[in-house]
């Protein structure tokens, strides 16, 4: 009894480690930079900021308020938990800080912006 028990626990720990090893097919490689590579910005949109990274990759951060709230007669930051940003995160914990009194604007997408996407603004 206590060897078919144990035998079942083996195979569960096995079924559930293969299963999580596996990639799945939905999956999307991640793209991923960091914020200190950030060399300028840009208003996409209402509520996209564009960033350039290095001197072809363009990303656009998505915020909740409104881009013409950010104060962009001061320096902006990147802010991140980690070391790198990337493309399909959630809730991320990145933040856009700016403003004389320091405001943060929370990045709720991050996403990386086609090639031909617009270099103004």
């Amino acid at each position: 009894m206590i060897r078919t028990l144990l035998a079942a626990a083996a195979a569960l720990a096995l079924g559930a480690c293969a299963s999580a090893a596996a990639p799945t097919e939905a999956s999307a490689p991640r793209d991923c930079f960091r914020a200190v590579d950030v060399n300028g910005w840009g208003v996409q949109d209402a509520h996209r900021v564009r960033v350039s990274v290095g001197a072809s990759r363009q990303y656009y951060l998505t915020i909740g308020e409104n881009t013409g709230d950010l104060d962009w007669t001061r320096a902006l930051a990147l802010r991140s938990p980690s070391s790198f940003i990337c493309t399909g995160d959630g809730v991320t914990g990145v933040q856009i800080v700016g403003g004389d009194l320091p405001r943060r604007y929370m990045v709720t997408r991050i996403e990386r912006a086609p090639d031909e996407a617009p270099q103004g603004s």
